[in-house]
């Protein structure tokens, strides 16, 4: 495993570029709930945040890995899911029982790179840390940390039809020929895993076809989902974690996707 690592390193500067298709960024991490947090806390959480993060939304809850829903023993309710949002609605806190994530997304601004996004994961992180302690709360237990980057490849940016699949991902092409029974395809949907060097967690690669809500686009999502854990919870271990998670995400598009549409997106030239 070591020499997976030396040689991911050595391999130069990760990949960039000036118009990243990159749509949502997702930084986050799950923990052991504590049976001491109430409904009541969250609005005492929102006070720590608020200044920054005005805007409050309920969304429905994350399921457990193990597929249920977490409840309120006392009352057998569904405990929230709840979201702070920034006034420009370009960032986002999630917060429940088990979990919190930090996510940046597109609006009118620019993608402003993993630095800013691990910079307030760490902010986030801190601050709910903090709250535990405060409200004897219970120590902040890692269970799993997550990673994701989710793109939008809309139809007229280097493909028009799903013939142009291959102009796009390396590993797609559909060879048709007289002798095949077969029409082209009209949709595709695809997911694999792969490991993380020394057994710390999996990055997962989704692509499917969407459409966009406001112009009613055809458009790929492509997502590369990082999880797993560090064998500390320490600031450093955690930071490091995330590091290789991101080099993975980075390296890993560059490599499932083409020179060519990378050309469209402006891969920069010393990367």
């Amino acid at each position: 495993m070591t020499n997976i690592i030396e040689s991911s390193f050595s391999t130069g500067g990760l990949p960039s570029y000036k118009n990243p298709p990159v749509n949502e960024v997702v930084c986050g991490m799950r923990f052991d709930p504590s049976d001491k947090l109430r409904v009541t806390h969250i609005g005492l959480l929102w006070n720590k945040f608020c200044a920054d993060y005005p805007i409050v939304q309920h969304a429905p809850p994350i399921a457990s890995a193990k597929g249920g829903i977490l409840i309120d023993t006392a009352i057998g309710m569904p405990l929230p899911r709840v979201w702070f949002i920034n006034k420009s609605d370009d960032q986002l806190i999630q917060f429940q029982i088990d979990r919190f994530y930090f996510n940046w997304r597109r609006r009118q601004s620019d993608y402003p790179r993993y630095s800013h996004v691990i910079k307030n994961f760490e902010s986030v992180l801190n601050t709910i840390e903090t709250f535990f302690s405060e409200f004897d709360l219970g120590e902040l237990k890692p269970i799993e940390y997550e990673l994701s980057y989710i793109n939008h490849i809309p139809k007229g940016q280097g493909w028009n039809t799903i013939d142009d699949l291959s102009n796009i991902f390396s590993d797609f092409f559909w060879k048709q020929t007289k002798k095949r029974f077969l029409p082209n395809p009209v949709k595709v949907s695809w997911q694999t895993e792969f490991p993380l060097p020394e057994q710390k967690g999996h990055l997962i690669v989704n692509l499917k076809q969407a459409t966009l809500t406001e112009d009613k686009v055809p458009l790929f999502v492509l997502e590369l989902k990082a999880r797993g854990i560090s064998e500390s919870t320490s600031r450093e271990a955690i930071r490091e974690w995330f590091d290789l998670a991101h080099e993975w995400i980075v390296r890993g598009f560059a490599d499932l996707t083409t020179h060519k549409i990378q050309k469209i997106w402006g891969r920069e030239e010393n990367a």
